[in-house]
């Protein structure tokens, strides 16, 4: 599915991420743009595995699916590693060639949640490992499950997180609660029920998308100008700002929602936004040791930083899309198209 008003959505999440990384640290802009990216990635895998699931040879279905998602996610991915531990010398980069193995494994979060905050520069992975963990398990249930228990399953992980996270906080385990992909997959789960329901011609009625509002509102004034403690926000707002990301997905999927997130350059932007995403703070760190070699300018936070860090951020983002990432992927829809049965 290409629609232009997703990848919009797609450039806001990024965007927030932005904020939250390069300007403002104690914002939750940005885990909600994560949590848009999670939904949107149960979206649009299950949208692709459903269609997998009509053809006669499932077996060759899932094998293209992870041929095409490898293309997808690898090739800038391994790059980066590569260049993160061939500059952590000069970057000054801790425990950078100890996590290397975990991060060439997909098991970032895993790392982080049982080694700490280093090395900083390779802390956003975590997604990614969450997202190659739910790949690899969710093909063969969306396969394998018969089409009346899916949106049951579907709810069952929504509501499952919540004790999850309930239990995490009474032991004093928030940060691994964090990390580990359970927490991620109500969003999910969100994303797979969405894509279910639209294959089966559903769209959100009015009276949802008018309720999710004012629900979306008081949940990001709330996270945005109070502190209310890890109960009220892990567990309360989280779970409730679940209902309108799901519905602004909803709707950005039939192109019914803000007009502008169907801009060239914001749709351009959502593109390309995986590779900006995933340069991002490792750009920040050679920003700040050339500014701490040469001191030029101030780099650690704030709008400049946002600005400068943000926009080489894309261009290299850009720059991998057309010389690696697009190629590659190119060649995997080659390459999964002579699969097809005749």
């Amino acid at each position: 599915m290409r629609e232009p008003q997703l990848d919009g959505l797609r450039a806001i999440a990024l965007l927030s991420v932005f904020y939250s990384h390069f300007w403002e640290e104690n914002s939750d802009l940005g885990h909600i743009g994560v949590r848009f990216f999670f939904v949107l990635s149960g979206f649009l895998i299950t949208n692709i595995l459903l269609a997998a699931k009509e053809r006669d040879d499932r077996a060759t279905a899932i094998i293209a699916f992870f041929i095409r998602r490898a293309a997808r996610i690898w090739p800038p991915y391994y790059l980066l590693l590569a260049f993160c531990g061939l500059a952590a010398g000069a970057l000054q980069l801790r425990m950078m060639h100890q996590s290397l193995p975990w991060h060439a494994l997909f098991l970032s979060n895993i790392w982080y949640a049982s080694h700490g905050p280093e090395p900083w520069a390779l802390r956003h992975l975590w997604t990614l490992a969450v997202e190659e963990q739910f790949y690899l398990i969710w093909p063969f249930v969306v396969l394998a499950l018969p089409a009346r228990y899916f949106l049951k399953l579907c709810g069952a992980l929504i509501l499952a997180v919540v004790p999850y996270r309930i239990i995490a906080l009474a032991m004093g385990e928030v940060e691994l609660g964090l990390a580990l992909p359970f927490d991620s997959v109500d969003a999910l789960a969100a994303g797979a029920a969405l894509s279910f329901l639209s294959a089966k011609g559903w769209s959100a009625p009015r009276w949802l998308v008018s309720l999710s509002m004012p629900i979306g509102l008081a949940g990001l004034v709330t996270l945005t100008a109070f502190e209310t403690g890890d109960f009220f926000e892990w567990i309360v707002i989280e779970t409730a700002l679940l209902l309108p990301l799901t519905l602004i997905v909803a709707l950005a999927s039939k192109g019914r929602c803000l007009a502008i997130l169907a801009n060239r350059l914001l749709s351009g932007l959502g593109r390309i936004s995986y590779g900006a995403y995933l340069y991002h703070l490792p750009v920040w760190a050679v920003l700040l040791a050339l500014s701490e070699r040469f001191a030029v300018i101030d780099v650690s936070r704030g709008p400049l930083t946002t600005a400068i860090a943000g926009s080489l951020s894309i261009l290299i983002a850009l720059a991998s899309w057309l010389s690696l990432e697009r190629p590659v992927m190119a060649w995997s829809k080659k390459l999964t198209s002579r699969m097809a049965p005749a």
